[in-house]
């Protein structure tokens, strides 16, 4: 049997902090079962692509973002 896995990265904009950035929040899903979870960061919401779930540009901020996203991509993808 076929399994289907879905891995997505999303911003939590309904709780901002005192200085307006956002906590980025992670989604697991396979076969239908949803598994949502903190990477325990936050960013600024200008700097967050929807669509790539990625943190544009290449300022120091969006690389750090883009290190950690990669990392927990590479280990859930390892552990799936």
């Amino acid at each position: 049997m076929r399994s289907t896995f879905k891995l997505l990265f999303y911003l939590k904009k309904n709780a901002p902090n005192k200085d307006g950035q956002v906590p980025l929040m992670g989604r697991i899903t396979i076969d239908g079962t949803i598994a949502q979870f903190s990477c325990k960061i936050s960013i600024n919401p200008s700097l967050w692509d929807t669509s790539s779930g990625r943190a544009t540009g290449k300022s120091l901020e969006a690389q750090q973002t883009n290190a950690v996203v990669g990392n927990i991509r590479l280990r859930i993808s390892k552990h799936y």
